[in-house]
């Protein structure tokens, strides 16, 4: 097993659970969850590390480390969409065209059976 350094607190740890060790992760969840909550709660606003940091009360050095992993997607109004994305957005876009385009069908009252077979005959 290799050993490395926890990028949070330098303690030397088995390797096999990535680069921060299982107490710094734990803290990492806890900061990861109050930044999701904060950037939930303001999807507008555009932070960096030191602002969110600043914004959510914990130490700026765990923020850059979470950014570094990947835990935050960046879903501003800068963000490109991605090819899906796009794809879904065209297709909503055609199913409505084709929707309001199409003629309003006047339907009667009735049973499945009597569409199929007619009106009961009675004896």
């Amino acid at each position: 097993m290799d050993m490395t350094a926890c990028n949070v607190c330098g303690k030397i740890f088995g390797a096999s659970s990535g680069s921060v060790c299982p107490s710094c992760r734990k803290l990492l969840n806890i900061v990861y969850d109050k930044a999701r909550a904060y950037l939930r709660d303001h999807p507008k606003e555009r932070v960096n590390a030191v602002d969110l940091a600043e914004r959510i009360g914990e130490d700026e050095r765990l923020v850059e480390i979470l950014m570094l992993e990947g835990r935050f997607e960046n879903r501003g109004e800068d963000a490109e969409e991605s090819d899906d994305d796009k794809k879904r957005k065209q297709l909503l876009q055609d199913l409505q065209k084709n929707l309001a385009s199409m003629p309003q069908k006047q339907h009667e009252t009735g049973t499945y059976g009597s569409d199929r077979h007619g009106a009961r005959r009675e004896k």
